[in-house]
């Protein structure tokens, strides 16, 4: 059984995130960038050992989740560029009441790593939800996750157990 954390952030007080990706550019998506984040999105998860054994479920809601974000005039999604180069992403979701605001998390290219931009990603997230009305964020992950040890944490990120599984479709 896969045991998840619920993270939780207020977003009234966060960090200025510009310094931590220069000379990098972190800013909102352009809607023709659909398929470079789907791309993103796949191999960041892909490449990451830590869910190479739910990595099928995971890519699926992950482009059901894409696909929701993209339909929308103006998609939620945050994302890190190198250059021209989309090179880490973060789907989000501005309901207020989502479970999971943070639908893909921070996911950073794999050469890319190890560079602070996963934080950076997740403070540019938490500020775009901010400013779109979400007072207090939520991201869910797996709670051995080198997300949950290392990135969840910042910028006063509390952890508390989430017992259902967002890998498994809502039956509604």
């Amino acid at each position: 059984m896969i045991s998840w954390l619920c993270f939780e952030w207020q977003t009234d007080s966060l960090p200025d995130f510009s310094s931590l990706v220069a000379p990098l550019a972190v800013r909102a998506v352009k809607k023709s960038e659909a398929g470079v984040v789907a791309k993103v999105l796949k191999s960041a998860f892909s490449a990451d050992s830590a869910w190479g054994d739910v990595n099928r479920a995971v890519s699926a809601r992950l482009a059901v989740a894409a696909e929701a974000v993209f339909s929308e005039e103006d998609p939620h999604c945050v994302v890190i560029v190198h250059g021209n180069r989309v090179i880490g992403a973060s789907l989000l979701d501005a309901g207020a009441e989502a479970p999971s605001h943070l639908l893909s998390g921070p996911c950073i290219l794999h050469e890319y790593r190890n560079r602070g931009l996963a934080s950076a990603l997740l403070a540019a997230s938490l500020d775009h939800l901010g400013k779109n009305g979400i007072a207090l964020a939520r991201g869910i992950t797996r709670a051995n996750s080198l997300t949950a040890r290392f990135v969840y944490p910042k910028f006063g990120g509390t952890a508390r157990p989430f017992e259902s599984d967002p890998l498994i479709a809502d039956e509604d």
